[in-house]
């Protein structure tokens, strides 16, 4: 049985999608399909129902899913394994990070490591959601919230406060009981820094956007007041703290690697990276 036809057909499973699958790999969303139709000319079996618009597995699809699924990890495991036998300061770190956090704090010491290294090749992924460190999706997770499962390596590496922000003119100009706000939304997935600006604001939101620059940008356009970390607005002097100034919450910053990679230099050394740029 062609490996590579399972490896395809678990970045389905993996990502949820064709084209997601093509991006993870690499590849064209027609080889991810021709791949596909290998596997199930080899097996003999249906392995998604494509009667509906969505990509669905079917009951054979599932069963074959649950068993493939060791050698996948078999498969990560054995390329950490491989990576990690990679000498000193060489080959790819792929970085995990909030998009403004990255822009904001990470983005210029990483490229000062990559120059000091050139064999180095840093790979920066902005992103809010949790990578996964298993599926090899990123080397270093750094991350607002604590992870509380998987073999992980897990350090605090820094704090970021947050703080409600207006523009100047805004604040000064506006009776306070007339204020709006800008937000992430009351959704369930909120940041806490967002849950606590809910409840500040009881509803009275100018807009919401998900992007922290997004928010900002609504700030410098005296739109409202938001809750933005302090890193974002280093040397903005036409923005100014609203209410007693003190933090309105203060999150760890944490890093995270699997178990099996904290001990490469590599690895290690950009962590170390990472630490004095969020001091």
């Amino acid at each position: 049985m062609d490996w590579e036809n399972i490896r395809h057909f678990r970045a389905i499973i993996d990502t949820g999608s064709v084209a997601a699958a093509a991006r993870q790999l690499g590849v064209e969303r027609t080889t991810v399909t021709r791949r596909i139709r290998a596997l199930e000319r080899e097996t003999g079996l249906t392995l998604f129902d494509r009667r509906s618009r969505r990509l669905e597995l079917t009951t054979a699809g599932r069963d074959f899913a649950d068993v493939t699924r060791p050698m996948m990890d078999a498969a990560r495991a054995a390329a950490r394994c491989a990576a990690g036998m990679q000498p000193g300061m060489t080959g790819r770190v792929k970085i995990s990070a909030p998009p403004a956090l990255a822009r904001a704090r990470l983005i210029g010491p990483l490229l000062e490591l990559g120059r000091a290294f050139p064999a180095l090749e840093l790979q920066i992924i902005g992103e809010i959601g949790f990578a996964s460190l298993h599926r090899s999706e990123a080397d270093i997770a750094v991350r607002l919230s604590r992870p509380d499962q998987g073999d992980l390596a897990i350090s605090k590496i820094g704090e970021v406060s947050f703080r409600l922000y207006g523009h100047r003119d805004y604040v000064a100009g506006i009776p306070e009981n007339q204020w709006r706000y800008i937000g992430q939304g009351d959704v369930p997935e909120a940041m806490p820094q967002q849950v606590l600006l809910n409840r500040i604001a009881g509803g009275d939101f100018a807009c919401y956007a998900e992007d922290l620059d997004l928010q900002l940008a609504g700030v410098l356009a005296q739109g409202g007041i938001a809750a933005l970390p302090d890193f974002l607005v280093t040397n903005r002097e036409e923005l100014t703290t609203v209410g007693s100034g003190d933090p309105l919450l203060v999150r760890d910053i944490w890093s995270v690697v699997h178990s099996s990679q904290r001990g490469q230099e590599r690895i290690r050394r950009t962590i170390d990276v990472l630490k004095a740029a969020l001091k």
